[in-house]
């Protein structure tokens, strides 16, 4: 996989029109959406991670080998930024999930030591609602023991079909490269 980053944009109007499929990752802040992308990529930087909540202000297009386009969006609850500004990336995190043509999945990220919190279950049920397909990154798998991670793997699985993955072990990563390909294929 080759990912490129492209650009940042602030709402999806300035997005791409030239009706390339897209998947966004969608998540909580610091559930490790960036570092989940620079694993993708083969480990290598494309996409800046922090230990600060909130870091990602903007819609971030990246190019998947010129085929299709992945769309990390800002984080949503907390945040360390104005409650204006989480207030506006919430309306563009929603325009974008109802309103998005090209968009064909979703990839919700989940911290695998608290799977099932409120904020992503309401998540779930807004994507579920609008019929767009998504899968659950279980995201930070290896700071779980064996039989941790298969508990919070079923009590995950009740929100949906679920992936564990790690950005430092890479486990998962074939996996999920396989259902982003496949959200994009159809």
């Amino acid at each position: 996989m080759n990912v490129k980053f492209l650009r940042s944009c602030p709402g999806s109007g300035s997005l791409p029109q030239d009706g390339l499929p897209e998947v966004s990752f969608a998540g909580r802040s610091n559930v490790g959406k960036s570092s989940l992308l620079n694993r993708l990529n083969g480990g290598t930087a494309v996409a800046r991670t922090s230990s600060r909540p909130g870091c990602t202000q903007f819609l971030n297009l990246y190019s998947v080998s010129g085929s299709y386009y992945i769309v990390d969006l800002p984080g949503y609850g907390y945040a360390r930024a104005p409650s204006k500004n989480r207030a506006e990336w919430a309306g563009w995190i929603m325009t974008y999930l109802m309103e998005r043509l090209p968009l064909r999945g979703v990839v919700l990220l989940v911290d695998a030591r608290h799977p099932c919190l409120p904020i992503d279950m309401e998540m779930v049920e807004f994507l579920k609602n609008r019929g767009r397909p998504y899968v659950i990154a279980l995201t930070k798998s290896d700071k779980l023991k064996k039989g941790k991670l298969a508990s919070a793997v079923r009590k995950a699985q009740d929100m949906g079909p679920v992936i564990p993955v790690s950005s430092i072990t890479g486990s998962g990563i074939k996996e999920l490269k396989k259902w982003l390909f496949q959200a994009v294929s159809k």
